[in-house]
């Protein structure tokens, strides 16, 4: 009985205490588990850099160029082309090369690229070792390299293939074995301030291999040389991202005109590039993105990627498992700039929390505003609200390791425009205002 009656009371214990579990169930009021907005503040009356555009490189030796069919994924606007806008070409030592470029030229600018052409080395009978690789230019020759520029720019116009910009030399300041000449500043300022004068086209100097400050200040430092030039442009390879106050002050654009990062597969005995995961390769185009903002936010004008089509880059080759002509994830994930921030936007002040891990750019043109959202980290970012604008639609596109360009109409609530971030990802909001 003992048994019976203990057990009983155990099974109305249990009994009561279910009851009052549901009765609190019922009682205890549901949490909201929604993060508080991170409110990031544009502000459209903060101006800065006027856009040039965001660009690649045609391939630069041999006939492996850039096809006509190419043509539009690399510079058409359209849902899966990349909307490129400057496409940099070699100004070859070589007369017998420049019809090489011709075609692809002419393809570029049916989509209304601006051309840069930059020159790895002056004619060898001008320079110092009468080679294309090493040595310096002459003094006694600067009007004839002069009239050498001017020679193929005047060639190219013919063949409606115009240049818009002309470098003086690609990566003056750094001693290799391909195709290069050596450049001390004083070299180039002495150059710049000779008989002739380079007509046509813009000029644009040093293109320093890690935009080297000492090169580039020299040059605008000195009055004279400085009127001789129109663009200063530099590599961001080892450094070189900072902000250039005396090309500002002087009203120059600064274009970043070559970067490259492959996972450093072009090293002796590196491992391919198909053996490397889609996480590696993902993660190097954050970097890669990185840099687009960075330079972005030093004022600069202009990025220009290297080769625009190879397995590391944005349209495939053919070579390590891509398809030749295919965009590709990394074409995908710098079209973010590349097709949506057009030239002549110009870039607006932003009010990001410090607290907040986004890098985030805004720009501006007419009625439409591009944010460009970057996060870097392994985690998503819930309930950002995009304010100071007066939106009357907004649009993402995000990219991801998995996705691309995903389309979403975002809510606008109080004319603020709320978006949650995934981790590791590039999003562009296209703000109609």
């Amino acid at each position: 009985m003992k048994t019976v009656s203990k057990t009983l009371t155990y099974i109305i214990l249990s009994y009561v205490v279910c009851l009052a579990c549901k009765k609190a169930e019922v009682n205890t009021p549901m949490v909201d588990t929604k993060p508080n907005p991170t409110k990031i503040v544009i502000n459209p009356q903060t101006t800065f850099q006027t856009i040039t555009g965001f660009g690649g490189a045609n391939r630069m030796w041999g006939t492996q160029f850039l096809k006509p069919s190419e043509g539009p994924k690399a510079f058409g606007l359209a849902d899966g082309q990349l909307g490129l806008s400057i496409f940099r070409v070699r100004l070859s030592s070589n007369k017998t090369e420049w019809p090489l470029i011709i075609e692809s030229v002419k393809e570029a600018k049916k989509y209304g690229a601006k051309i840069l052409a930059s020159p790895w080395s002056p004619p060898p009978a001008l320079k110092s070792n009468k080679s294309d690789i090493g040595g310096h230019l002459l003094p006694e020759n600067y009007k004839a390299f002069k009239d050498y520029i001017n020679e193929f720019i005047v060639y190219m116009a013919q063949n409606g293939a115009v240049v818009d910009v002309v470098s003086i030399q690609n990566e003056p300041d750094i001693k290799v074995t391909y195709e290069s000449c050596d450049w001390t500043a004083e070299e180039m300022i002495n150059f710049l301030k000779a008989p002739g004068q380079i007509v046509g086209a813009k000029v644009a100097a040093p293109e320093s291999f890690n935009f080297s400050q000492n090169i580039t200040n020299a040059l605008l430092a000195n009055n004279e040389a400085s009127q001789k030039f129109d663009i200063v442009a530099g590599h961001i390879y080892g450094g070189g991202l900072a902000k250039f106050p005396a090309a500002e002050q002087q009203k120059k654009e600064i274009w970043m005109t070559e970067y490259l990062m492959n996972l450093n597969v072009g090293n002796a005995g590196a491992a391919k590039w198909i053996t490397f995961s889609e996480a590696a390769k993902w993660g190097e185009t954050l970097k890669m993105l990185t840099s687009v903002h960075d330079s972005m936010i030093n004022n600069w004008n202009a990025y220009i990627w290297w080769y625009l089509q190879r397995f590391y880059s944005f349209i495939g080759d053919g070579e390590e498992g891509t398809t030749n002509g295919e965009v590709l994830k990394r074409g995908f994930a710098f079209s973010h700039f590349s097709r949506f921030v057009r030239p002549n936007f110009v870039r607006i002040g932003v009010d990001n929390p410090s607290t907040n891990t986004l890098r985030i750019t805004a720009y501006k043109k007419d009625s439409q505003t591009i944010v460009e959202i970057l996060n870097t980290e392994s985690f998503s970012v819930k309930n950002i609200q995009l304010s100071g604008l007066t939106p009357t639609s907004a649009i993402a596109y995000t990219t991801t390791e998995t996705i691309n360009l995903e389309k979403k109409t975002l809510s606008i609530v109080d004319k603020n425009v709320e978006i949650d971030i995934f981790p590791n990802s590039i999003t562009t909001v296209v703000i109609t205002n």
